[in-house]
Order: C-alpha cells, then sequence, then structure tokens
C-alpha cells in the first residue's frame, strides 16, 4: 500500500547519502544496474566478473571512455525526466527516496530514477532515463529497449510492487524516445531464481564456474596476486592440462597454414594495395597512415616528470597466466 509521494517499502539508505556511501552499500547486495549480469544477461559483464567485484576480490574497472559516458548520463538524467513531466501532465512525478530494498530478500537493492503518481495517489509507475549513443539507435530500433535494461526495470518493479515503468531515452544526442515496460511476472520470478543462486555463491565465497569470454579473462587478470603463494592442482587438471597443450599445438598449425596463405597472397599483390576477384574487393594491403611510434617511458618520466604525469595515464600490471613446455612424467 503506496500513498502519494511515499512508498511502504524499506529504504536502506536516503537519496541524501554522500555518494561514497551509495558505493559500500551496493557491495552488500545487487541492485538493478547488476541483475542483467548475476542471471547471465549482461553482454559487457559476466557473472564471475560481478562476482570478484562483489566478493571485493576486484575493483570495478572502469576506461576513460566508460567513465565520461556515465558522468553524462547523470548530468542528462534530471534534464530528460523534466522533459518526461513536460510531456505528461496527467502524472505527477517525483524523485525515489534512495535506495530501496525488497520486503522478502534484503539484498534485492534498487535506486529509480523517477516516480510518476496518479493525482489520486496511487503509484503509476517507475520513471527511468537512459542515454546512448549513435551505435545504441539499432538496440532501440522498433520499440525495442536493450535487455541489460529491461532486467534492471523488471527488478524494480518486483522491489516497489510497481505496475510499469516508463522509459525515457536520449539517443546520438538528438534522437528523444520513450518506451513503456509492463511488469511481466515471470520474468521477473526467473530474474530472482538466477539472482539468488548468484547471490548464494557471493555469501558463500564460493567461485561460480567461470565462463570462456574474454571479459572473464580480463577480470581475473586483475585478481591481486599473493606473492610466493602456491597451489596444489587436483589430478583431474592433467587431462585439462594435457588438451590445452593439444589445442595449443592444433592452433599454431592453423596459424601457419592461414600464415602461408597471407603471404602468398602478399606475393601476388607485390606493390599494389588492393587485390579484387570479379570486380569485387577482398583484401588491402596497405601502411597505416600515422607512423608506429614508440616512446622511453622511463626516460621521459625522469627528464619530464611533469609531463609524463600529465598525460601518461599508469594502471596496475594485469596477471598474465602462462604454462611450463615440460612436466614430469605421470605414473
Amino acid at each position: 500500500m503506496s500513498q502519494h509521494g511515499h512508498l511502504d517499502v524499506p529504504v536502506v539508505l536516503p537519496a541524501d547519502a554522500p555518494r561514497e556511501d551509495w558505493t559500500f552499500v551496493r557491495t552488500f547486495g545487487l541492485g538493478g544496474s547488476d541483475v542483467a549480469a548475476a542471471c547471465g544477461l549482461n553482454p559487457w559483464q559476466t557473472p564471475y566478473q560481478l562476482w570478484l567485484e562483489k566478493t571485493r576480490r576486484i575493483e570495478p574497472d572502469f576506461d576513460d571512455a566508460a567513465t565520461e559516458r556515465m558522468y553524462w548520463g547523470q548530468v542528462l538524467e534530471p534534464v530528460l525526466l523534466r522533459e518526461w513531466d513536460e510531456r505528461h501532465p496527467e502524472y505527477i512525478l517525483t524523485g525515489g527516496e534512495g535506495i530501496y530494498a525488497d520486503r522478502e530478500h534484503e539484498w534485492m537493492l534498487g535506486n529509480v530514477d523517477g516516480l510518476a503518481w496518479h493525482p489520486s495517489g496511487e503509484l503509476a509507475g517507475i520513471v527511468e532515463a537512459k542515454t546512448g549513443g549513435y551505435r545504441a539507435v539499432a538496440q532501440w530500433a522498433e520499440d525495442e529497449v536493450p535487455i541489460h535494461y529491461i532486467c534492471q526495470i523488471q527488478w524494480y518493479m518486483r522491489i516497489l510492487d510497481a505496475p510499469r515503468t516508463f522509459v525515457v531515452a536520449l539517443l546520438d544526442t538528438n534522437t528523444y524516445l520513450e518506451r513503456v515496460i509492463e511488469r511481466d511476472d515471470d520474468l521477473i520470478g526467473d530474474l530472482v531464481d538466477g539472482a539468488s543462486e548468484f547471490w548464494g555463491y557471493v555469501q558463500r565465497d564460493e567461485a561460480p564456474p567461470p565462463d570462456a569470454s574474454e571479459t572473464t579473462r580480463m577480470a581475473l587478470s586483475r585478481w591481486p596476486s599473493v606473492p610466493d603463494e602456491v597451489i596444489e592442482l587436483d589430478p583431474l587438471w592433467d587431462k585439462h592440462i594435457a588438451r590445452r597443450h593439444e589445442l595449443t599445438e592444433q592452433l599454431k598449425a592453423i596459424e601457419g597454414e592461414r600464415t602461408g596463405i597471407d603471404n602468398e597472397l602478399r606475393a601476388a599483390m607485390g606493390s599494389a594495395e588492393e587485390a579484387h576477384r570479379d570486380g569485387q574487393k577482398v583484401a588491402s594491403n596497405k601502411a597505416p597512415a600515422k607512423p608506429t611510434r614508440s616512446v622511453d617511458y622511463e626516460s621521459f618520466a625522469a627528464e619530464q616528470p611533469d609531463l609524463y604525469a600529465q598525460y601518461v595515464t599508469e594502471r596496475p600490471a594485469r596477471r598474465r597466466l602462462t604454462y611450463t613446455t615440460a612436466r614430469r612424467d605421470q605414473e
């Protein structure tokens, strides 16, 4: 039961709390931006990467482009909400009260952008503002909404017991669009089941099965090592390591065959920059427009420390997995 401007839902952190408190609270549960990854439905984050972050083995890693996107998303959020409010006088728009927690599962967290109310005081729905670049336009075509946003929206509707979500988005700086997503209890049930299974791994401090994605590989490479720590592998690993060596040899053979074909084509092209077949270009062999550059970073840092600090960003080196080429014979 709700009254106008207020929901009968637990608030674990008020909206005006310091930003560092928000970051801290989110480590103790799954928010709307986590649920797709927890269920294996986020194209940019895997369950294993999320587990590493939630168990605080690694920190979230945002490159400069991602940080810039998040910054402008936050700047434009009130602009989009104001525009939606002006276009929908039939509703009363308010902000959320902070980070909400599910009544049944306190680790289920949600922070909505806005809430739309009927004049009678009944909750009409959640309002979510999204931004994206030109590449995102296709993902929103034909009334579509990206799957990770769908997961986030349904997660919020579960926590707040909302009937629908109004989505307002600005794509490629000038494409304004709106979507209305109705509550889907079947999907919500699947998300809660998948997220509960994932959160169990976090609570037990037990790693979920790793996948074969590059995203997970990069996340694992950021897991800090303990100097001189050694583990003894189970004998079952003999089969996996032997298979890995076998695959490596197969890849070498395939790469060698491909390089041979490439070199034959280079020789056939000679000084030509393009190769055509039946009038269609099939390959090009050109030098890059920009020359190859190299920098002696150590000398640069020693001789021009101020410039080095201004123009060079240092990140901790990632761990690199290597295999020994020889092992003792197994009896």
